[in-house]
């Protein structure tokens, strides 16, 4: 990932912003993304996250660079009619991401994430 982050940049230009699906909070994982990002400038980054991410409180924000703006986009699910739950869709979760970008918002949930106990 790291090597395709920085060819790109050698062949298109540096980048403004970063849209990243990463699993857990694991800091290894995000010192090495941050390892291809340029520090001369500041550059968005959204960080997807799945449903899960609702009740736990990750400290990712914490060890990014100030040259970092942060962005989450917390996917949740959708409720169709009574007591049936189904996982966003690929559409879903695209437009959710797009709206997080065009909002400028610090949080963007997409979907719901609440009766907890309906989540598929």
């Amino acid at each position: 990932m790291i090597l395709a982050l920085i060819e790109s940049q050698q062949t298109n230009g540096s980048f403004d912003g970063i849209i990243a699906w990463i699993h857990g909070s694991d800091k290894r994982i995000w010192e090495s993304l941050l390892q291809a990002i340029p520090n001369t400038k500041n550059v968005m980054l959204y960080h997807i996250k799945g449903s899960s991410s609702y009740l736990k409180n990750d400290h990712t924000k914490s060890y990014l660079p100030s040259y970092i703006i942060y962005r989450e986009v917390k996917l949740g699910f959708i409720i169709e009619g009574n007591n049936f739950s189904r996982w966003l869709t690929n559409n879903e979760i695209a437009q959710g991401i797009i709206d997080a970008i065009k909002e400028e918002l610090p949080v963007k949930h997409v979907g719901v994430f609440e009766p907890w106990n309906l989540r598929p």
